[in-house]
């Protein structure tokens, strides 16, 4: 197919879409013609610019921090990571249109709604380009040539429960020309954070002891928490309680989260007479940097770290509170996994034989790491 009928195609797509349905921000990027078609699903809570420019978003509902730097030297008190700048990383649109591989960007109507009503807007998305832009390349192919380019899918975080739900729906015939699904950081097997930030919030944070924290520190920093212990212990309890809240980078408080807690019913009926696609490849990564966020004490234009989160002091003190190891997974997501999602977790259910890498990220920086971008990109180029 020549580019420029091809182009014609992308663009009787974007425009059925937006005449035939209510998909938010959707963006139809059409690279070359022969090159794979990549739909991108975004994770709970996020929207299109996840994947088009996350750094430039609210920190607050993202928690990307520059984990590699102190907080300004005006800062006082206890702070935390400064964000991450404006162009010191890039995103996976900027990726995928450097290498002219067509896109699709949307945003989800309820981010952090129910699993199903993402899922119905993923199989319109799918369904949709199968009739409009594979389908008629595949009619062209059989009259002048050539192969009908393959889709993938690559999806973030709750996406890929998305993607998994919305193709049980769809079965191998409702996407004939789908070859390979990625997932970056999903907890397949679901997730403890949502329930343990939850109760960490209600009723759990009481029952920490940050004090040891200072009898490392210099003495002029030591002689400050001391003389405001209660108050810096007090901003300290607080900032940990946030951030824990925000492991998934937006707040965890949203209908959605419940559905992520391990053997929850939306979990057990998703896997429930689950099948691999005929010839569809199975692909995903995992993070093994539960720290998403640096912890200091600031005074007199010094910084000392204190913690991070998630980190082996936290663990270590979480450990300590009765039977929070056994009703929480062991603690695996702050422990050895991205801070949302356990190292295990994020393998695709055994059925998929599924091929798995693990990188040291922590769950939002699965949007901006350019190793990972790049294993990603050799999967969807060969």
């Amino acid at each position: 197919m020549d580019q420029a009928t091809f182009e014609g195609l992308w663009q009787n797509f974007q425009g059925q879409c937006k005449a035939e349905t209510s998909i938010y921000d959707l963006s139809a990027v059409a690279g070359e013609a022969d090159a794979p078609l990549v739909v991108l699903v975004h994770g709970i809570g996020g929207n299109f610019r996840h994947w088009a420019d996350p750094i430039s978003l609210n920190v607050n509902d993202t928690w990307l921090f520059d984990l590699n730097a102190h907080p300004p030297p005006s800062t006082n008190g206890i702070a935390m990571s400064p964000p991450q700048q404006p162009g010191s990383a890039t995103s996976w649109t900027q990726v995928l249109n450097h290498n002219k591989v067509s896109y699709i960007n949307f945003s989800q109507a309820q981010s952090g709604g129910l699993l199903e009503f993402a899922v119905a807007e993923l199989v319109t998305i799918l369904t949709t380009l199968e009739r409009t832009i594979l389908g008629p390349y595949e009619q062209d192919v059989a009259t002048n040539g050539g192969e009908v380019p393959p889709l993938i899918i690559v999806a973030h975080s709750r996406g890929g429960l998305v993607t998994r739900a919305a193709l049980k729906q769809l079965g191998s015939a409702g996407v004939p020309h789908l070859r390979k699904v990625i997932t970056l950081c999903t907890p397949h097997h679901g997730s403890y954070m949502p329930k343990l930030s939850n109760d960490y919030n209600n009723i759990l944070q009481n029952q920490l002891d940050f004090s040891s924290l200072g009898h490392s520190l210099p003495d002029p920093l030591r002689n400050f928490m001391q003389h405001k212990v209660n108050q810096t212990l007090t901003n300290l309890a607080n900032m940990v309680r946030d951030a824990l809240l925000h492991s998934f980078g937006t707040l965890a408080q949203s209908t959605g989260f419940d559905e992520l807690i391990p053997n929850s019913a939306t979990l057990q009926n998703l896997a429930q007479d689950e099948q691999p696609l005929a010839g569809v490849q199975y692909f995903s990564f995992g993070g093994s940097n539960p720290t998403f966020v640096n912890m200091f004490i600031c005074i007199a234009g010094q910084s000392i770290h204190l913690l991070g989160i998630s980190s082996p002091f936290l663990v270590d003190l979480l450990g300590k509170v009765p039977e929070i190891v056994a009703n929480y997974g062991g603690l695996a997501e702050l422990d050895h996994g991205d801070s949302a999602v356990s190292l295990t977790s994020s393998h695709w259910p055994s059925p998929y034989m599924a091929s798995h890498q693990d990188f040291h990220l922590n769950h939002m920086q699965a949007l901006i790491d350019l190793p990972l971008e790049e294993a990603v990109l050799e999967i969807i180029r060969n």
